[in-house]
């Protein structure tokens, strides 16, 4: 039909006319994790361009990813590893805290993607981690966005909680 919109155009259009900005809260679990690095492909195909994104666990890594403009990176990554890549990146704990440390994931994140100062990214970036003294909510907004991720992706019994510095 002449001069009917796709739902896409008018996405588009109306995030632009209307100044509205949009912020993402992205949710745990790797393969629910590694899915939103779809669901921001998908928003921004639309125009759509979250100002402020958020994650707890894998959801946190993806949001530093895109917060960070090295979502291109983080997914070629997530895209090459294959099954034995994965059990390769874990490493056993036997001590106590969680049955994997945890430690070799991050280093090999960390040769994927720049650790870089919170602070400093263009867009807003938050990883959200329990204080397990007080069992409180934490949002982590400063410092680097590795350490951010790593604390937010503790889960005791599974994955060894770290000690995370947060400076008021």
């Amino acid at each position: 039909m002449a001069g009917r919109r796709s739902s896409r155009e008018l996405a588009t259009t109306n995030t632009r006319q209307q100044g509205i900005k949009v912020g993402l809260a992205l949710g745990s679990g790797s393969a629910r994790g590694w899915s939103h690095i779809g669901v921001l492909r998908a928003l921004l195909e639309r125009g759509i361009q979250p100002v402020v994104v958020t994650g707890s666990s894998s959801g946190s890594l993806v949001a530093a990813a895109y917060a960070s403009d090295q979502l291109d990176a983080l997914e070629v990554w997530v895209r090459s590893l294959s099954k034995l890549d994965v059990w390769r990146l874990l490493d056993p704990n036997f001590t106590g805290g969680g049955v994997m440390r945890g430690n070799r994931l991050m280093r090999a994140v960390g040769e994927q993607l720049q650790d870089q100062a919170i602070e400093s990214l263009e867009r807003k970036f938050g990883a959200v981690a329990v204080d397990l003294n007080s069992g409180k909510e934490v949002w982590i907004q400063k410092g680097s966005i590795l350490s951010a991720v790593r604390a937010s992706s503790g889960l005791p019994g599974l994955f060894t909680p770290i000690f995370h510095e947060i400076a008021g």
